[in-house]
């Protein structure tokens, strides 16, 4: 899995070339006044004040971080161990090098080179703290060798110098990898328990709200229900009280009945969508499960139907959004479809919940209805959207109709 760049680490890896540059360039100044050197020795500081130099011009223009992406950071810490490493080995071209000077002048390198295994151990894991530590050390351990030229008991000191000084940067490397990793974790668990106290604040606004509109659902019923239920039954009553050939006074009757009944069908259908009881009492598996049976059963289609057990417990917005926009698709395929045969699938696997709902009716042009408003295909895209899923329909004049919900789970 690949890591996106920490906050703030090109800022402070400028900074430190700044640093380097402003180092490196009085160590250049001393040294010549201190104690002259030669041409040599004193073109290794210029170049060490050129590689910071370069350094920091790399890391101020963004149009280089813009065309090399992800591969920027990575490119910029190789060229900069690759240049302090070709630094050191500029020391074999001096005539009079000795392995006591080598080691002071390498020494003087220590608080610069140290400071990107921090940077690295901070963004990568420890295998690549292990590759800069090596490129740094055991190059310095080679020149060492070359300039004593064989092993003995009294050049031993100097080349364990650089192994002391690799073990260093290994344990600085590996104390910071440790400490960013537990600190990775650490946001993770925040994120995740950020999410989860957000699904039981939406959990429980869900239960005010469905609690509340049971109780809108049962005054709805007690007053409004009754009441035009008490004038049906009243008009019915009239109908037979009125004398025969009063044909306006029964046509007014006739379409207040008709008023009436469509009220209280109205009444009813919105009652049975604020209780929304089949979702609540059986589970989203076992309510669209009843609901394809009691279709099919209804239509007389033959039907098959999928449904996984592993599908676990969904957020109440997201069962809220599968269960409405199965409904529609699956009684749309009653009322338009003509379909002798109706699939229905639910599942999950590797956290992605979907939901599959094929008939073998007379289709549609799913833009054409879509623009027209028709098949409630627009509701069920807001739906979808509403919960970050995804809405796939297919259908085709006399060729069917599948419809496809997808929503993943964040993990």
């Amino acid at each position: 899995m690949k890591r996106s760049l920490e906050p703030g680490l090109l800022r402070l890896f400028r900074f430190f070339s700044l640093i380097g540059l402003v180092y490196f360039s009085a160590l250049w100044v001393y040294d010549d006044i201190s104690v002259p050197r030669t041409a040599l020795i004193a073109f290794q500081f210029v170049y060490y004040v050129i590689v910071h130099g370069l350094l920091f011009l790399s890391l101020s223009f963004s149009w280089l971080q813009n065309k090399l992406k992800e591969k920027y950071f990575p490119l910029i810490l190789i060229f900069y161990t690759l240049a302090m490493v070709g630094g050191s080995w500029l020391y074999l071209l001096e005539p009079s090098r000795g392995i006591t000077h080598f080691i002071s002048q390498s020494f003087f390198l220590v608080p610069i080179l140290i400071v990107p295994v921090v940077f690295i151990a901070w963004q990568y894991d420890f295998r690549a703290v292990v590759l800069y530590t090596m490129a740094t050390n055991f190059s310095d351990f080679i020149i060492s060798f070359l300039i004593i030229g064989h092993i003995t008991l009294e050049s031993l000191p100097p080349l364990t110098l650089t192994i002391v000084r690799a073990f260093a940067f290994a344990l600085v490397g590996f104390v910071v990898n440790q400490l960013n990793e537990k600190q990775r974790e650490q946001k993770q668990k925040l994120v995740l328990a950020n999410l989860q106290l957000g699904q039981y604040a939406y959990t429980l606004e869900s239960l005010t709200v469905s609690r509340e509109r049971n109780r809108l659902a049962r005054e709805l019923h007690d007053t409004l229900a009754h009441t035009l239920s008490g004038i049906s039954v009243n008009l019915e009553a009239l109908k037979t009280m009125i004398p025969e050939g009063q044909t306006e006074v029964e046509a007014m009757l006739d379409d207040s009945l008709s008023s009436a009944r469509r009220g209280l069908d109205g009444t009813r259908r919105a009652l049975n969508n604020l209780r929304a009881q089949p979702l609540e009492d059986l589970g989203l598996e076992l309510a669209l499960q009843a609901l394809v049976e009691s279709v099919a059963e209804r239509q007389a289609m033959l039907v098959e139907i999928r449904i996984s057990n592993l599908v676990q417990i969904l957020p109440p917005n997201v069962e809220q959004a599968f269960y409405r926009i199965g409904q529609e698709a699956i009684e749309n395929t009653s009322i338009h479809s003509n379909a002798r045969k109706l699939f229905f699938s639910l599942q999950e696997e590797d956290g992605v919940v979907s939901m599959e709902i094929r008939d073998d009716g007379v289709g549609f042009e799913p833009q054409i209805e879509s623009d027209k408003g028709h098949y409630g295909l627009q509701g069920m895209k807001e739906r979808a959207t509403s919960i970050g899923a995804d809405l796939v329909v297919l259908s085709q004049p006399n060729e069917g109709t599948t419809i496809r919900l997808s929503w993943e789970r964040f993990l």
